[in-house]
């Protein structure tokens, strides 16, 4: 039994390492702070692409979060059968065999609205033909770049022409504005406040000078994980957090301040052990945890503070440790220090129960694009 910090799980060898194990109880525990937090679910569109589950979907949509925001089509349709009403694919797409994809989405179900950034003529010519093909209105939010500089164009006269455009084009129906600003990391909370503010009054100003020539805004979208909580306490904006459902090491380490605790953890075994090093060789590797942030904080182990994974290749991740070092066959709890893409490494997640029985099998339905 591993049973540390507040984690608990019976039989760890009853399961094939390494695998995801999502703590329900935990995932229900980061639904409801983030609902607190923001004073209700209609304030918020929360990104899917951490968990990609259907299941974490429809916890969310029982909390009162009916809208979401999605980087893939897979996750638009994985929202779409969930139950949610609405839904952001927040990423823009030019592929028309794509815009032919989401049309026919719309068309069998139109009791969601679903909504696609766009923020070229390009982007508007492709969905315009798919939506008339199919005799519908698409709805187009323009993507705004409020300093990421990835997608999106800065407010201003050609972002102005490009949401002209949307309003007028007959086949389109214009959605409002999709605003992030993934730049800004700042792990001081009143700094965090600052640097989302002055972008809030860029895109507010925005806003009202498309009100002011007549064009509907119905719905302004912004921020991430760092910045969510500020556009959902604006009013006449929604925020879009990220991370919050299942959490991870890395936020953990850079907004202690918020009430999330990590709810997605792998189980790993120690397959090696090497006492002249001080190492332990446990069997997550690059292919089990994703490698985007630097070694060191690639993972934790949930018990052992002073674990710090000092190699890792393809299957395995090694951990300097003080002694006593574990034995050869221990199991340990990882926490990931980047959840969102070491998520799509796993097919499922086991479930595991306050009382730490394995209660479930939950399948990552957007794993896939």
């Amino acid at each position: 039994m591993i049973d540390t910090d507040r984690y608990k799980l019976n039989e760890p060898a009853a399961l094939e390492t390494p695998v995801m194990l999502v703590f329900e109880h935990l995932v229900e525990h980061n639904i409801k702070a983030l609902v607190d937090l923001v004073g209700g679910g209609a304030n918020i569109m929360p990104h899917v692409k951490t968990h990609k589950m259907a299941a974490v979907t429809r916890k969310q949509i029982e909390a009162g979060i009916t809208g979401f925001k999605a980087s893939t089509l897979k996750e638009v349709e994985m929202v779409v059968e969930a139950g949610g009403r609405e839904v952001i694919l927040a990423y823009p797409i030019i592929q028309p065999i794509k815009a032919e994809r989401l049309a026919r989405l719309c068309e069998a179900h139109p009791e969601t609205t679903v909504s696609v950034a766009a923020d070229s003529q390009a982007h508007i010519d492709v969905f315009s033909e798919a939506a008339k093909a199919h005799g519908l209105k698409l709805h187009l939010m323009l993507d705004l770049d409020i300093g990421m500089h990835r997608t999106g164009l800065s407010p201003g006269p050609e972002a102005e022409a490009i949401y002209g455009a949307i309003v007028e084009h007959a086949h389109l129906e214009p959605a409002g504005l999709h605003a992030y600003n993934g730049q800004d990391h700042s792990e001081d909370p009143t700094e965090r406040e600052a640097v989302t503010e002055s972008h809030i009054r860029e895109v507010e100003a925005f806003r009202d000078r498309l009100i002011a020539r007549g064009f509907s805004v119905p719905k302004v979208v912004g921020g991430g994980s760092f910045s969510f909580l500020y556009f959902a306490r604006h009013e006449g904006m929604m925020g879009s957090p990220g991370t919050a459902a299942l959490w991870d090491a890395g936020y953990t380490a850079s907004m202690p301040d918020m009430p999330f605790i990590p709810a997605a953890l792998l189980l790993t075994q120690v397959v090696d052990r090497h006492p002249d090093r001080q190492t332990a060789t446990l069997d997550i590797g690059i292919k089990s945890v994703a490698s985007d942030r630097p070694l060191e904080e690639r993972a934790r182990l949930a018990g052992r503070d002073d674990a710090r994974l000092v190699l890792q290749s393809e299957e395995h991740g090694v951990f300097a440790m003080d002694p006593p070092l574990p034995e050869r066959g221990d199991y340990y709890l990882a926490v990931p220090g980047h959840i969102c893409p070491t998520m799509v490494r796993f097919p499922f997640s086991y479930v595991v129960n306050r009382d730490g029985d394995v209660i479930d099998c939950w399948e990552h339905t957007a794993r896939d694009r």
